[in-house]
């Protein structure tokens, strides 16, 4: 066994031997895993001081990532200092000759993959590793050894245009495989290059959006938001979203990325997804997934701007309570519990209590008004006629807004509760059939009226 793990790490150590790494291309003598054809180099996409700098800003430094002919050998000096995944691979593999057989294997493969990565990134070699789901996890596992000389060419690789003319970034954030990949390449990036990502996904705002109302492109945007969320790049995105926010937050998959803005940055961050939603939060209220998103606003704004929101919201009580998607936000102003606003919808809603009862929306709202300190003024406006309070409690959906009033001031103790039952009890009979009989049924405990 020991012969053989001998003659394994010697064959490694002289194929090893045979590798230099110059300025990001390999050349290689003699070695049988590549075609001894030279590959043609592609020419660079931006200046040599952007991808030739490791400086991260912020006082960060990567050290030595490239290496140059004779400057160092991989395998006669083990003990030397490295930033580079070749020296480590090969170090980990010939220094260490205790290893099991299966640690040899997983740093040999290391090696081979890491040499591999200027062949991967040719041609459209590169996109159908990345499609592929497990051409993705090797280019996952490339990312996750933060080698900067590695990050820097996928970088560069996924900044150029593909065959459909859109940047590669693109088709990696909207597939399922792809965007695992930009997800660890996204952790990978200094400041520079996050900054040159970013710019290119933001800077057609027809493009933005077909990417955010994809589920794959959606999460890998989120995955960008998480990462700028402390920097003063994060307003290329905010920028964008505002641009198009009715569409975005009435669209499902779209509106969970500005939630993600809502929930992930700094108050002064969203200030102007704050104003936006502002500005058309009416038209939000009245659309289906326009509403589930505004209730999520709601949830997250603060300061001035939830004031002026609500106070929006509370003014058109009326109209907004009779849609059948703006009842909902209705529903939610109300269970805040906040005096003024509840207050406010209360007393609006006077006069039209009886109207709103009878609808599916609306008296899931009355039912609420009914919970508050004002529940004196729905109750009045159903003892203002007897034929109105049997009208809604007899229909489908007022019989519940009913039973809640008898339930409410019975607990609460309130003459109110004995008004309600003298005006009642005249019309069991009426109340025993149809939707009615569940008031009937609350009032007599379900025992039959005796015939007088």
């Amino acid at each position: 066994m020991e012969t053989s793990s001998g003659s394994s790490v010697e064959k490694l150590m002289l194929s090893v031997e045979n590798l230099s790494l110059i300025e990001g291309r390999t050349d290689v003598k003699n070695c049988q895993f590549f075609s001894p054809r030279k590959l043609p180099v592609p020419p660079p996409l931006f200046p040599g001081t952007i991808w030739g700098s490791n400086n991260l800003g912020d006082g960060w430094d990567f050290r030595g990532s490239r290496l140059q002919t004779g400057e160092k050998s991989f395998v006669r000096n083990f003990k030397s200092p490295s930033g580079s995944v070749l020296d480590e691979g090969a170090s980990s593999v010939c220094s260490n000759r205790g290893l099991s057989d299966y640690s040899v294997v997983q740093n040999q493969e290391k090696l081979n993959t890491a040499r591999n990565v200027p062949c991967l990134l040719q041609g459209d070699r590169f996109v159908n590793y990345c499609l592929d789901k497990d051409g993705s996890r090797t280019l996952h596992g490339l990312l996750s050894l933060r080698d900067p000389e590695i990050t820097c060419q996928i970088c560069k690789k996924v900044l150029e245009l593909s065959p459909g003319g859109i940047p590669i970034v693109f088709d990696l954030m909207l597939d399922r495989h792809g965007r695992h990949v930009f997800a660890e390449l996204i952790d990978s990036l200094n400041n520079q290059q996050l900054k040159l990502i970013t710019y290119e996904i933001t800077k057609d705002l027809s493009n933005f959006i077909t990417l955010i109302f994809d589920i794959h492109g959606s999460n890998s945007m989120k995955k960008v938001i998480r990462a700028l969320r402390r920097s003063h790049m994060i307003s290329f995105v905010t920028n964008n979203l505002c641009a198009a926010f009715y569409l975005i937050m009435t669209n499902r998959t779209g509106s969970y990325v500005v939630s993600e803005c809502l929930n992930h940055l700094r108050a002064e961050d969203n200030d102007l997804l704050y104003e936006a939603a502002i500005a058309c939060c009416l038209d939000l209220a009245m659309d289906h997934e326009g509403s589930i998103a505004l209730i999520r606003v709601i949830n997250t704004i603060q300061g001035p701007q939830r004031y002026r929101l609500l106070d929006i919201l509370s003014r058109n009580a009326v109209f907004l309570s009779q849609d059948p998607e703006g009842n909902y936000v209705i529903q939610k102003v109300i269970s805040l519990n906040n005096p003024l606003f509840t207050q406010k919808v209360c007393q609006l809603l006077v006069g039209h209590y009886v109207t709103i009862s009878l609808q599916k929306g609306g008296s899931h709202i009355v039912e609420k008004c009914l919970d508050t300190e004002w529940k004196s003024w729905i109750i009045e406006s159903f003892l203002s006629s007897t034929n109105t309070l049997l009208h809604v409690a007899k229909d489908e959906f007022g019989n519940y807004v009913i039973q809640k009033a008898l339930k409410v001031t019975k607990q609460s103790g309130s003459p109110l509760y004995h008004k309600l039952l003298s005006r009642l009890k005249p019309h069991l009979r009426i109340l025993q059939s149809g939707y009615g009989r569940n008031v009937f049924n609350l009032i007599t405990g379900g025992q039959p009226v005796k015939k007088v």
